[in-house]
């Protein structure tokens, strides 16, 4: 009983030491710099710059202490690899360097239209210390300037300014989710193309005559702010490549276009088909598209059809749409039939100028074949040029808003 007794006592000593070893490799908080922004540039003789917005963890918190010192440090250097280059900033940074909180990767315009950009985001999802949720963003100018330009005035903290502002594109839809892993699948899929945010802090020519509230890129709205940041739009990848731009309702037109609801409540105007120069906004709610795909050997056959709900939000011109019915049914018309031209004038761009389709109607089509070698040899993007393509909007009014009628002036 005694000896039995011992080697209980010694299996359970060698239990216990197990797991007190967990912790041999641990490192404190306080020796970690978390990288919050990355910003990637073509650098000199083939190298990247690279440049690291990285967060001072004493500002922000919910501590009162006063510090007298920056939100966050930034810089720039140049390194042939994004993950080595961690170990180069202990050249003037004392804490080891960490992406696990990184939200947002900044990439110059110059950088993405290069063969280079692809085989270096590609690269850099190995690391583990990178997530793939990492929010992608193209900016006009250098990525170095774009990052300290930005200045956010209620966000101190940089991570969270970018996480909600990238989450936004659910509300708004003028810029599309463009994550590090739905570029990756976008790219390797090599089935269409892939939109990317597009931002600038370098406004240039803004528009001031606009066809609706979103018929510009980042860098052509007409505003005074003491920060010059616009992000709208987005960036047209194919093959991992810029090869152009979308406007910020043409970024929203291709989110309503796709099989599944991206975007809803989207607010909206369009001209008064009764008062010319006048406007009404309406909030859009979108149903489940309806898409035919007949496929032939020259050239896919596409039908959508697409459901929206619109709830009249305001009326500046004073014309009864709502009890005169005949305006009302002359509305939908008019609503449709817009919504059908600006979407046939974008299919139009994407077969002409971009040769490949952002809707994910390639999902739809490889259903229709057995195999999916089958699909791959159907080579959908180069038939997608010669597509038949046709589209109809299903409007219908749910509401006029709080008033029933026009006011009487």
């Amino acid at each position: 009983m005694k000896k039995s007794k011992k080697r209980l006592k010694l299996i359970f000593i060698l239990l216990v030491t197990v797991f007190l070893t967990g912790c041999w490799d641990r490192i404190e908080i306080e020796e970690f710099a978390f990288v919050s922004v990355i910003g990637l540039d073509e650098g000199e003789d083939g190298m990247l710059k690279i440049t690291f917005q990285i967060t001072n963890p004493q500002i922000g918190t919910s501590t009162k202490v006063q510090v007298d010192e920056p939100p966050s440090d930034i810089i720039t250097f140049l390194s042939e690899d994004l993950v080595a280059s961690r170990d180069l900033a202990s050249t003037s940074i004392a804490r080891r360097l960490t992406f696990s909180h990184a939200k947002a990767f900044i990439v110059s315009e110059d950088l993405a239209k290069s063969n280079k950009f692809y085989p270096i985001i590609e690269a850099t999802q190995r690391d583990r210390d990178i997530r793939r949720e990492l929010n992608l963003i193209v900016c006009k100018e250098d990525a170095a300037d774009f990052i300290r330009n930005n200045r956010p005035p209620f966000d101190i903290r940089a991570s969270k300014y970018y996480e909600f502002l990238t989450s936004r594109w659910e509300d708004v839809g003028f810029v599309p989710l463009s994550t590090l892993h739905k570029f990756s699948l976008r790219t390797l899929d090599d089935m269409g193309l892939f939109l990317v945010t597009y931002a600038t802090t370098k406004p240039d020519h803004p528009k001031t005559h606009l066809d609706s509230e979103g018929d510009i890129i980042a860098g052509q709205l007409d505003k005074i702010d003491e920060n010059p940041m616009q992000m709208m739009g987005s960036a047209v990848f194919k093959e991992g490549k810029m090869i152009g731009k979308l406007t910020g309702d043409e970024t929203r037109l291709a989110l309503i276009l796709r099989p599944t609801v991206q975007t809803n409540n989207i607010l909206a105007t369009f001209p008064d088909p009764l008062k010319e120069g006048e406007k009404i906004s309406a909030k859009l709610v979108r149903g489940k598209n309806k898409i035919k795909i007949t496929i032939t050997d020259d050239y896919p056959i596409i039908d959508v059809k697409i459901p929206l709900t619109l709830s009249i939000a305001s009326i500046p011109s004073n014309i009864d749409y709502v009890k005169n019915q005949s305006n009302q049914k002359l509305l939908i018309a008019a609503i449709e039939k817009r919504l059908e031209t600006v979407t046939m004038e974008l299919i139009k761009k994407t077969q002409e100028e971009f040769g490949a389709e952002p809707f994910l109607w390639s999902q739809v089509a490889r259903k229709k074949f057995w195999l999916y070698k089958d699909f791959r040899d159907y080579n959908w993007s180069e038939k997608y040029k010669n597509a038949k393509i046709t589209v109809e909007y299903d409007v219908t009014i749910e509401d006029f808003g709080k008033q029933n009628r026009p006011p009487k002036i």
